[in-house]
């Protein structure tokens, strides 16, 4: 299993006044894909962003909105209802408690759907906190989670990518598509797999209480005198500093006693109430105490272009975006919708297909 790609989509909020349409465009490409492909390869296009952000676009989303993440799954999930059977594919999750997923999966489901979120939100610390997380499968429990993320401050939204394919948790398995940052701290990129062995031989080894006041030893410290406290030159305060950069002011000492059993790192990321902050201060203790490297590079794979004379983002990978216009046309074509949604849908399309010509 891993992760398969990312992208970076507009805040947006209020109500999609073309629902039902899109409920009915989303089954009939599902249905059709399913038809044409298998479940397997469906499911692999959910896990493509670039073919994602397409079905999302034909179904009448603009182009890099959150919306595209969040009512595209709900309005398919919907469309499913009650056909998952006959048709091969389950989907289940949201927003709020409906992202709880758990006891809605098979037993064999419950870890790839633990720890992925786990890696998004935990290990790829970026500036988004996870809100949306849903996963979809079949009755061979090949699956595919979605979850994501949103950054109040810069209005956007990031969607990671996961499939059953691939090398695992760790080691850069995820493709990503987005807005590039400058800085994110990413302990599960290959790049960080000294400060990985370093912080679980920490944990296995030293006293949780330890662990806890070397991490906290590392924040400034009472009394303590910067740079900036003796008025010398080129010294700027900074007001805001960006949560991945904070050593933490709480580390759960529980999470650390319970996680002296752990085989592996996967092992110990799945402990209950070890969340961000605590695996945070773990990965500066590995850093800065034991000279273990951190990445710090954005894990983005893919990125966005702006060419249109509008001035919207649009993918790179032109090519691929082109395949998937093409296979979606012909599903809007083939189903069984009305007249007036084909011609919307088609015309959807058909801009997609102009603008990466």
């Amino acid at each position: 299993m891993g992760r398969v790609g990312h992208a970076d989509l507009r805040l947006c909020s209020g109500p999609v006044p073309h629902y039902r349409e899109i409920v009915q465009l989303g089954g009939a490409l599902v249905e059709y894909m399913v038809d044409e492909l298998g479940t397997a390869e469906t499911l692999r296009k959910f896990s493509d962003p670039i073919w994602f952000e397409a079905m999302a676009s034909a179904m009448g989303f603009e182009w890099q909105f959150s919306g595209a993440t969040t009512v595209t799954l709900r309005a398919v999930s919907e469309a499913l209802r009650g056909k998952e059977e006959s048709v091969g594919i389950w989907i289940v999750g949201g927003k709020g408690e409906k992202a709880k997923t758990k006891d809605a999966l098979p037993e064999e489901l419950r870890e790839p759907d633990a720890v992925t979120t786990k890696v998004d939100s935990a290990l790829v610390q970026d500036g988004y906190s996870i809100y949306f997380h849903a996963v979809a499968y079949d009755e061979k429990m090949r699956w595919v989670v979605i979850n994501q993320g949103m950054n109040v401050e810069e209005k956007l939204a990031r969607r990671y990518h996961w499939s059953w394919e691939g090398g695992g948790y760790l080691n850069d398995v995820e493709e990503i598509a987005g807005r590039k940052e400058s800085a994110v701290l990413d302990l599960q990129a290959r790049a960080s797999e000294r400060a990985r062995e370093t912080i679980l031989d920490v944990v296995k080894d030293e006293p949780p209480k330890r662990i806890v006041y070397k991490i906290l030893s590392l924040r400034k410290r009472p009394g303590q005198k910067t740079l900036a406290d003796y008025g010398l030159g080129g010294c700027i305060k900074v007001e805001y500093m960006p949560f991945q950069f904070r050593i933490p002011k709480k580390v759960n000492e529980e999470a650390l006693r319970i996680a002296k059993d752990a085989e592996n790192f996967v092992d110990l990321i799945k402990t209950p109430g070890m969340g961000p902050a605590t695996v945070r201060g773990l990965a500066f203790l590995a850093s800065l105490v034991y000279g273990a490297p951190v990445s710090w590079k954005d894990p983005v794979k893919y990125t966005y272009a702006f060419g249109t004379k509008a001035g919207k983002p649009w993918m790179v990978e032109r090519k691929r975006m082109l395949e998937a216009a093409e296979f979606l046309r012909s599903a809007v074509e083939e189903s069984r919708l009305g007249e007036k949604t084909k011609k919307a849908a088609l015309r959807r399309l058909s801009s997609i297909v102009t603008r990466s010509s």
